[in-house]
């Protein structure tokens, strides 16, 4: 999904019009000032967090207390004791086997997207990117309403359906943890192998079928070998965020007998009696092991473009005839559709309408007055403001940070281009609880501790990479002769920037600006250890309902959430005109 902008950049500014020497210093001392502006950013949102989980980490009290020394106890007791090494090896089991399938599942789906005469691919295309915009959180929610062991709506009917005390499934276990995941990943899968294949050279795969191979043979040895670098980079960009999630396992795993870190963080960090340092030591674990997962991602990606070809003679690929399979096949997407989409909201739908917390179809009495008494709440109200005040705020503030770091590496590139660029992907590999208890050793002794101006740095720093990579893959398709044309008639860079490169540049910064939006509505891996009362989001309320165990009103907080999330979606897309395809997502 995101790569290096440096790798991908050319020098661009092969002629600069001519100024005067005074005009050159000037314009030499802008540029200076302008990286070191975004540097002097970047390091205060993302270096001294991830210095400051370090640092935790081997501290003897909380963050912001006096007189407290260093000690190794808490890293001791996270590296070298069982619990916690089983606990990473649940961690990395579910986030091996969360990426091998969705990797595997969206690359099907691309093959058969792409290559088959399959019919209804576009319904079938939005239907597995559609989880995207939605909330893996308010998916675990609807989950736990569907299929919990003792309450869900599955095993409570089909008790007294088939009047026996079975339990059917139980979503609450780790199977259950992996299947809601990959409901939520595979579209990451399917957007990095589709792109290969929709930019690899069909011709190659034409010639093996004039050769006598046949569809399977030709996949095997002409189509996989070409798109490997991406199944490699979806598997490793996969398994890094299943890697730091907390939201799903942190619902699905209350009651179960397996741990992940993320949730060993939270813990540690909110659950008394507190333990902060051992808090920063499981970040720091888990810190090591994303890192790693985005190095090998790097390589895959680097190596992309070695393998995908770019035809120029418009060849289209040869469509392979499904038969009476294509049924079969639609009905497996329709499937997804209704358990990633569909079923999950009916759900949530069922049980925010019901007074009390009842799953028997026999005894429900639906009825708006519970979500209408939950929903016109002074809590819920204030976390719906909240919402959408940094809904706005932080893709705002976010791409205009992207824009300009991404300035810096395409249009000035040299080594300050390089670390500007690597600053702005460090984040990927960070997950949103950990850095979140970095932010926390940083500012709880500052003003900004507890406010809703916390959660827009702590949100800009995290989502950075995405913001960057858009803005950085738009400046690049756009011919820096224009922007020199403009200089030569004596217009300056600002001017420049304004009247030629933000125009153009315009659809990529909306549909960023979309993106990060939507991560943010649905943010709660980092707000989960950064709210207080009165700067909670919605997730944070449907955290705090699920723990008391009241899941009809945390349904109806989902509900709400959603809402605000296809808001923001439809507004950009039919106000703004942002186009939302699987090529810009």
């Amino acid at each position: 999904m995101s790569t290096s902008l440096a790798d991908r950049t050319e020098t661009s500014s092969s002629s600069e019009p001519p100024r005067s020497a005074l005009g050159t210093v000037v314009a030499v001392l802008r540029e200076r000032a302008l990286v070191t502006t975004v540097l002097v950013i970047l390091s205060g949102l993302i270096v001294a967090p991830v210095a400051a989980i370090f640092y935790g980490a081997v501290r003897t009290g909380a963050p912001g207390m006096a007189d407290q020394g260093f000690t190794l106890t808490a890293v001791r007791e996270v590296y070298t004791t069982g619990p916690y090494l089983a606990t990473l090896g649940w961690t990395l089991l579910m986030a091996v086997g969360v990426a091998a399938i969705s990797t595997t599942f969206g690359a099907c789906a691309a093959w058969l997207l792409t290559r088959t005469d399959l019919r209804w691919k576009n319904l079938f295309e939005l239907s597995v990117i559609a989880p995207l915009f939605l909330s893996p959180f308010v998916g675990a929610l609807a989950w736990v309403a569907l299929a919990a062991p003792n309450s869900g709506m599955v095993n409570v009917n089909l008790r007294w359906l088939l009047d026996t005390d079975a339990t059917f499934v139980n979503i609450m276990t780790f199977t259950g943890v992996v299947f809601v995941l990959n409901l939520y990943y595979i579209p990451y899968g399917y957007l990095f192998v589709s792109s290969a294949l929709k930019n690899m050279d069909p011709s190659l795969e034409e010639a093996s079928y004039l050769n006598g191979r046949g569809v399977i043979a030709t996949v095997r040895h002409v189509t996989f070998p070409i798109i490997r670098p991406a199944l490699l980079a979806a598997f490793f960009f996969i398994a890094v965020l299943a890697t730091g999630i907390f939201s799903v396992p942190g619902v699905l795993g209350l009651n179960a007998t397996f741990n992940v870190l993320a949730v060993e963080v939270y813990r540690s960090m909110s659950i008394w009696p507190t333990n902060h340092a051992r808090g920063a030591a499981i970040g720091t674990l888990l810190l090591w092991f994303t890192v790693l997962g985005v190095y090998f991602y790097r390589r895959a990606i680097r190596h992309a473009s070695r393998y995908v070809t770019i035809s120029a003679r418009g060849t289209r690929p040869r469509v392979v005839r499904l038969g009476w399979v294509r049924y079969l096949i639609s009905a497996v997407f329709l499937g997804y559709l209704l358990f990633a989409t569909l079923l999950p909201y009916v759900a949530l739908g069922i049980a925010s309408l019901n007074p009390f917390t009842i799953t028997d179809f026999r005894q429900m009495q639906f009825s708006f007055n519970n979500f209408l008494e939950v929903a016109s709440s002074g809590r819920i109200v204030d976390a719906t403001i909240n919402t959408l005040v940094l809904g706005v705020v932080t893709p705002t503030a976010t791409v205009l940070l992207g824009l300009a770091a991404a300035y810096c590496v395409v249009r000035m590139s040299g080594r300050t281009g390089a670390v500007v660029d690597y600053l702005a992907t460090v984040p990927i590999a960070i997950p949103g609880i950990v850095f979140a208890t970095g932010m926390l050793w940083v500012y709880v002794r500052t003003p900004l501790y507890a406010t809703l101006t916390l959660l827009v740095i702590a949100f800009m720093g995290t989502y950075i990479p995405h913001a960057a990579r858009f803005a950085g893959n738009s400046l690049m398709q756009i011919d820096p002769a224009l922007e020199e044309s403009s200089r030569v008639t004596g217009a300056s860079r600002m001017r420049t920037l304004r009247r030629i490169t933000l125009p153009l540049s315009k659809p990529s910064l909306l549909s960023a600006w979309v993106l990060v939006f939507v991560f943010v509505v649905r943010e709660i891996n980092t707000a989960i250890l950064l709210y207080a009362p009165d700067t909670q989001i919605l997730s944070v309320v449907a955290w705090g309902y699920i723990q008391d165990g009241t899941v009809r009103n945390a349904a109806v907080v989902g509900l709400l959430q959603t809402l605000v999330l296809i808001g923001g979606v439809l507004i950009a897309r039919f106000l703004f005109r942002v186009k939302l395809s699987s090529t810009q997502v």
